[in-house]
């Protein structure tokens, strides 16, 4: 069995909540597929899936725009709380 990719398990939780059909590099927000209210949401989902701690510091929109900028914005976050 393949696991999953970071980037394809946040495709798919988002791909969930949306009618319409985007890709990875799909600006969410800005193409108005999901709101500020996703926003939350995302974030939650964000913290328990991949045991991260998002602050102050993490709410830049650029984290969030797009599965890819999801995908990069994780695994920043994993390399600078590692310890």
């Amino acid at each position: 069995m393949v696991e999953a990719t970071l980037e394809q398990i946040v495709y798919t939780y988002i791909a969930e909540h949306v009618d319409d059909e985007f890709d990875y590099d799909t600006e969410i927000f800005e193409e108005g597929f999901v709101n500020s209210l996703f926003a939350i949401q995302l974030m939650t989902f964000l913290e328990k899936e991949f045991a991260i701690k998002i602050t102050m510091d993490d709410l830049d929109m650029e984290n969030y725009k797009s599965v890819n900028a999801i995908g990069e914005f994780v695994r920043r976050w994993r390399e600078r709380n590692v310890r």
